[in-house]
């Protein structure tokens, strides 16, 4: 484990010297000590040999005996409708769909009938306030590159009389040349020497920037926390009343791994303290990443939904001085579409490491109608098919009709893989899946209106023009145009 934290008194004159040039730029940004100490601290530990690693001897698998089920949970819905009123809905909002080809909050895609995802959020936290009478506040954490953008969008929501702002900003930390552990310049885009933090920043970030004062003085005492582009992470009674009657200072929302989540973090036990912890891909030893995959020993993965008693948070974080998480040390380059930039290395942290922090901190599995995140242009094309339904609460879940898994998709990354492109080639949204296995297009095709796939699909065109699948076509096997 990494999280020995008194490397921020460390007097190591290598550390020292090493460390000065990135306090330095961290200064020139404004950016506050407890950041600078922060990075320090996880500086100190690259520095000196910490890879972010957990083995399997330090770890133990999560068994269902051990986390209560969702479906179990009824009974607390009447708690949880009373902390309403003292709870507080933060979306994590500091990423571009650089995957997807975007410089602009990913938040911003459309991604069922004609919404994007904040329109989506919006759209639930109004229902939520509407069906019980509560002005709760909704809050986003947004970074440097997307918060222009996002308040933008949002101009004509209110948080009403809360007394909360609708935003606040995550921090960014300095990437570290590989060659020889200096800040990185790049004068020809000086953005790039930066990195987003991991939402591990959250917890500084909720201090920095006033918030958490801001919440807990207005009797903001509990935070639902989950990425904004899950838009099954809508507010929920059962979940909150059960934290709040048994007094959790941290509740993690983790959901059954299947093939399709075996590359993602998964939930553990700590063999040295019996604390529940979060083993990130990152953190796997490489030797051992066939086990970190096997989805029948690591049950459980964090969907990146928590719930936080936000005084409790403020006294781990008084008494650490910042949040103990665990480093990851992201190799990458300057320029992440070019390769050939040098190497740097990125120091990030997750926020559901905090698991370990808290004492009786807990995990409760939850369906998989709470998960429906978006990653990528196959993700999104899965979520705007008849697979996914818009519910009254303007949540994103999954059809109950469809009861096997849900069809692997590829698309040619020359076509698709931008949002602009994906869209111009699936003008009138996604064909019907609900009867498909699998789909894969190579080469550039557009797909008309209420097109049905069957069975396995697979769409080849070689030439070098654009081909059509004409409107109502219903596809299966095979197909070469």
């Amino acid at each position: 484990m990494t999280k020995n934290l008194s490397c921020i008194t460390a007097t190591d004159q290598r550390l020292t010297e090493l460390f000065r040039p990135f306090a330095l730029k961290m200064e020139e940004q404004g950016m506050p000590a407890i950041v600078i100490n922060t990075f320090k601290c996880y500086f100190n530990q690259f520095l000196y040999g910490a890879q972010g690693k957990l083995s399997d001897r330090e770890i133990l698998p999560v068994e269902d005996r051990e986390l209560p089920d969702y479906e179990d949970l009824e009974d607390y819905k009447s708690d949880g409708e009373q902390a309403l009123r003292h709870t507080v809905v933060i979306k994590l909002n500091g990423g571009l769909g650089t995957s997807m080809g975007l410089e602009k909050a990913k938040s911003l895609i459309p991604v069922k009938d004609g919404r994007t995802f904040l329109d989506l959020i919006l759209l639930q936290a109004v229902k939520v306030r509407q069906r019980y009478g509560v002005e709760f506040p909704q809050v986003f954490m947004n970074s440097f590159r997307t918060h222009t953008d996002t308040m933008l969008a949002i101009q004509n929501f209110s948080n009403g009389n809360t007394g909360i702002p609708l935003a606040f900003l995550q921090h960014r930390f300095p990437k570290i040349l590989a060659d020889d552990f200096t800040p990185v310049r790049w004068p020809q885009n000086p953005e790039l020497e930066w990195n987003p933090p991991g939402h591990g920043d959250i917890y500084t970030a909720l201090v920095t920037s006033g918030m958490l004062d801001a919440l807990l003085e207005n009797d903001y005492y509990y935070a639902f926390i989950s990425n904004a582009d899950n838009l099954g992470a809508i507010m929920n009674r059962r979940l909150l009343g059960y934290m709040v009657r048994h007094n959790l200072p941290f509740l993690m929302e983790v959901a059954r791994r299947t093939e399709q989540d075996k590359k993602g973090g998964h939930l553990c036990r700590l063999l040295k303290t019996n604390r529940l912890a979060l083993r990130e891909v990152a953190q796997c030893p490489d030797n051992e990443l066939e086990s970190f995959a096997n989805i029948d020993k690591y049950r459980f993965f964090n969907t990146n939904s928590i719930w936080v008693d936000l005084r409790v948070l403020q006294s781990v974080f008084v008494s650490h001085r910042l949040m103990p998480l665990d480093l990851i040390i992201n190799p990458k380059t300057v320029d992440p579409r070019d390769p050939n930039s040098p190497a740097v290395f990125q120091l990030e942290t997750a926020m559901g490491s905090a698991i370990s922090s808290f004492y009786n901190a807990q995990a409760v599995i939850v369906p998989r109608k709470r998960f429906a995140p978006v990653k990528t242009t196959a993700d999104l094309l899965l979520v705007m098919s008849d697979l996914f339904l818009r519910t009254e609460h303007d949540t994103i879940v999954p059809n109950p009709e469809r009861t096997t898994p849900l069809p692997a998709i590829h698309l040619d990354s020359t076509y698709y893989k931008k949002i602009d492109m994906f869209l111009q080639r699936f003008p009138h949204g996604s064909p019907r899946l609900m009867e498909c296995t699998s789909l894969r297009v190579d080469g550039d095709v557009l797909f008309e209106a209420h097109v049905v796939l069957e069975g396995d699909v697979h769409v080849i065109n070689a030439g070098s023009q654009q081909q059509r699948i004409p409107a109502g076509t219903h596809l299966s096997g095979e197909i070469r145009l």
